[in-house]
């Protein structure tokens, strides 16, 4: 299944006090979709262009954020449709306008008709793919009327309406659309047109599952069964540019749809209203429909052309999201650990050894591992640390406590996998915001346990996690500073992070011809550990296979003598990463001296124990970070596949 959207694409252009400042794709229905195409969800573009210079730009604008553009069909000799905004700052505010002709050489470069092939586009489409419009012209109209799919309408003019009969739009419009979203104009356009008075109304003559009327800075109004809804903006954010806000919250709701199983209902909609209104105060911050998600393409002017007529792209470094959550993570590590949250972690009475269990997935499975540890090795506990489905299918009559770990604190997996566990039991460590915590979980307030703050907002965006893996770790480890030590906790920290940093980066400098071959396309690696470095391993395989650049194995040391050499004797390319504490034991040193002709990457700590344990996790999160930089690649944003989206949005019974 993917989300489609559907029209001629446009290239816009962007000025400011008269002087162009970048371009970038536009139009409403592409602009839904790119989006879209940041929310986990597979995209696809089904429209025309021409062969110029703005064409290629409308195409790479999509293209680039991941969304598919093979359907796209390049018309020779065509003229991209192009439109203008222009702004200008008048009394310290910064006010636009937007044209068709350029402003610079008066030419208009827009056509009126689509110039798109419905049969075409309707050849392409999958039954089960959701299609997104911006208009109701009689091309988009034959592909609304001649497929079955779930179809999304974003009804931003009222003008092409004035050619058609009541009849003909409610013909056009009736039961052909699951989400039709309106701005105020339209709405006043409808009402006057049929002599309407409320949304209500609108909604009863075109039954749609649900009609959305966007109001800008006074919120939005929503009807579905019949029931209108009115939701009012919290806190108003300032504004630089509205352009493509509407966009925005519109895709929030197309997204939450498909994820929510096609559902709709009071709930749904309060929830993605909160999202799409974050969403849109990001927007707003922005220059572009899409500033928020991409920046402006920087163009150069060709001589005797008009930038609007011909250019070239002035290529700049590509932002990783990666760089920017591994250069944020000591900040957000030391912020953690100065939270409430370990007051309220101290509050646990960890003394009776009693129970308990760690839950975790991913990144948050590493912190949950450490985490047991370190109360197993203060109190002497029985700490188990499991995945969510170990969970569900265990006997926890004698469990006294659960901790889940995630990120967001609402992860469904561990909810429910800990369902059958009383909420009383159950702490959740996360940096989610305590009262959507609560309001999600029915989890009680003083079992959330977040160490999110007010310097400490910011969250990584991404699949793989950072943060994720170790704040939570850290919160554990000042349990153990605090029993067991003098030294101050944030100086050990901000050493291992200063020392791994700088070893990899000499490490993967110095090596450049070895690690090429090491990490050579379709590699598998052998990740041995044990003892005090479960927690390193743990993550290093999760974040390898969940950002799909390779593929491991993970050896416990000792369990590898029993038989697994023999096949490991056998791989064509022997690849280890080993974790390593400061001392070991003579078994290790045997097993080294075995591995010692292959070919390793020992990443050795400078402590033993638990120390030992967390700096090799800190080291885990380097690593990966150096591997992505040596690859040129963001493993922030692993591309997955269709049915692979499927699996990662289930929730339900595991």
């Amino acid at each position: 299944m993917k989300i489609i959207s559907i029209g001629d694409l446009v290239t816009d252009f962007y000025y400011k006090n008269e002087k162009l400042i970048g371009i970038n794709g536009g139009m409403t229905s592409h602009n839904i979709i790119a989006n879209i195409s940041q929310m986990g969800i597979k995209t696809s573009v089904c429209g025309v262009c021409g062969d110029d210079a703005a064409g290629n730009i409308a195409i790479k604008s999509l293209s680039d954020l991941g969304v598919e553009t093979n359907y796209v069909q390049v018309i020779k000799n065509l003229k991209t449709r192009c439109f203008h905004v222009s702004y200008s700052t008048i009394n310290d505010k910064l006010e636009f306008k937007s044209k068709k002709r350029c402003p610079i050489c008066n030419q208009k470069r827009w056509y009126e008709e689509s110039n798109i092939n419905p049969n075409k586009i309707i050849s392409v489409i999958d039954k089960d793919d959701a299609l997104v419009f911006d208009n109701i012209n009689e091309k988009n109209q034959i592909i609304i009327n001649n497929t079955k799919n779930r179809k999304m309408l974003d009804l931003g003019q009222y003008f092409e309406l004035d050619n058609y009969t009541n009849e003909e739009i409610i013909e056009k419009l009736r039961k052909k659309f699951d989400i039709i979203n309106l701005n105020e104009r339209v709405e006043k356009y409808i009402k006057s047109r049929f002599s309407l008075k409320k949304l209500e109304e609108i909604y009863k003559i075109i039954d749609p599952k649900l009609i959305i009327v966007t109001r800008g800075k006074k919120g939005a109004n929503f009807v579905f069964n019949g029931i209108g809804i009115n939701k009012e903006l919290k806190v108003i954010s300032n504004e630089l540019d509205s352009t493509g806000a509407g966009d925005a919250f519109f895709s929030v709701f197309i997204s939450e749809y498909v994820k929510n199983d096609f559902l709709i209902d009071e709930k749904f909609i309060n929830e993605t209203f909160e999202k799409a209104t974050k969403l849109t105060s990001k927007v707003v911050k922005k220059f572009g429909a899409r500033g928020h998600i991409q920046s402006l393409y920087k163009i150069k002017k060709i001589k005797n052309f008009c930038s609007c007529e011909n250019f070239e792209v002035s290529v700049r470094k590509k932002i990783k999201r990666c760089n920017i959550n591994i250069n944020n993570l000591e900040k957000r590590i030391i912020n953690a650990i100065n939270s409430n949250a370990y007051e309220k972690l101290k509050t646990i009475n960890f003394s009776n050894r009693k129970n308990y269990l760690f839950v975790g997935t991913g990144g948050s499975f590493a912190g949950s591992k450490f985490s047991a540890k370190i109360i197993n090795n203060l109190y002497g506990s029985n700490t188990i640390a499991l995945l969510p489905r170990n969970v569900y299918y265990r006997n926890n009559d004698n469990i006294d406590n659960v901790f889940l770990f995630t990120y967001s604190g609402t992860t469904n997996d561990l909810l429910v996998g800990t369902s059958l566990l009383d909420n009383d039991k159950k702490f959740i460590i996360t940096k989610g915001e305590i009262q959507k915590v609560v309001t999600k979980t029915n989890i009680s307030k003083k079992n959330v346990i977040s160490y999110r703050t007010n310097t400490n907002k910011g969250k990584e965006r991404g699949f793989l996690s950072f943060e994720g893996a170790v704040a939570p770790a850290s919160l554990f480890l000042k349990l153990y500073f605090e029993k067991n030590s003098d030294d101050d906790l944030e100086t050990f920290i901000k050493n291992s992070i200063n020392y791994w940093k700088y070893y990899f980066e000499e490490y993967f400098k110095n090596n450049k011809k070895s690690l090429k071959d090491f990490f050579e396309k379709g590699s598998c690696f052998n990740i041995f550990t044990g003892d005090f470095s479960e927690s390193a391993a743990a993550d290093l395989e999760s974040k390898i296979i969940e950002s799909g650049i390779f593929n491991c194995l993970i050896h416990e040391k000792k369990n590898f003598s029993h038989g697994r050499f023999i096949n490991y004797e056998h791989l064509s390319d022997k690849k280890n990463i080993y974790f390593k504490s400061k001392s070991i034991s003579t078994y290790e040193k045997r097993l080294l001296d075995y591995l010692h002709n292959d070919y390793n990457i020992i990443i050795e700590s400078r402590y033993d124990g638990i120390l030992c344990e967390y700096d090799l996790l800190v080291a885990s999160q380097y690593f990966i970070y150096f591997i992505s930089n040596f690859l040129d690649i963001d493993i922030s944003k692993p591309s997955y596949s269709e049915d692979a989206m499927k699996i990662y949005f289930y929730k339900g019974d595991l």
